[in-house]
């Protein structure tokens, strides 16, 4: 079986695409390079070719996963739109793409953890830190505005609200995806927003 000539960038696109599909449906701990190779319709040498191992597959996946993640905040529209507002929607556009994708970015982190490789953790660190960061800024801009009160720690707030979306994708995950996630973060939303907003 023959296969046309890929450029190296498009083949690792196509290996990581193939990696993120068998991530969503058999979970990150049970994929292989030799399933990835498979799915691809090359050989394993193919992808070693590419990648050294799991872990440098898993590696793009993390630099993809931030990509994602600061990239939705940094487009955000903020024109007629509170600091709030925004922060809202980046929320729930993230929750539909993990959604779509069967929380395939927290399935990453997890795998990365279990792994314990410490270049892997440190770089998955590194990523996250930057999206609260990010959320940080926003925060602050609320705090700019007077939308949110001045005594709130904002690295805090941020850090809490990491905290409710990926805790609110593993009670999803867990319960084998039986509950609409955007549906549980209405109330979730809504009691952080009471709690950080003047009123």
């Amino acid at each position: 079986m023959t296969h046309p000539h890929k450029t190296t960038a498009a083949r690792k696109k196509q290996i990581i695409n193939a990696a993120r599909r068998l991530i969503i449906k058999h979970g990150s701990e049970h994929i292989t390079v030799r399933e990835i190779a498979r799915a691809v319709g090359i050989s394993e040498g193919a992808i070693y070719r590419h990648f050294k191992s799991k872990k440098d597959i898993l590696s793009l996946l993390a630099d993809h996963i931030g990509d994602n993640l600061v990239g939705d905040i940094t487009r955000a529209s903020t024109d007629g739109h509170s600091p709030l507002e925004v922060l809202d929607d980046v929320l729930r556009s993230h929750l539909s793409a993990i959604e779509k994708r069967r929380g395939t970015s927290f399935q990453v982190i997890a795998e990365i953890i279990s792994l314990g490789d410490k270049k892997l953790n440190k770089k998955m660190s590194e990523i996250i830190n930057k999206y609260i960061d990010c959320l940080v800024a926003l925060l602050s801009r609320g705090v700019e505005s007077g939308e949110v009160r001045q005594d709130i720690n904002v690295e805090a707030a941020a850090t809490l609200l990491f905290s409710m979306i990926q805790g609110l994708v593993n009670l999803w995950a867990l319960s084998n995806y039986s509950f609409e996630p955007e549906k549980k973060y209405e109330p979730l939303w809504y009691t952080f927003r009471e709690a950080v907003t003047k009123h």
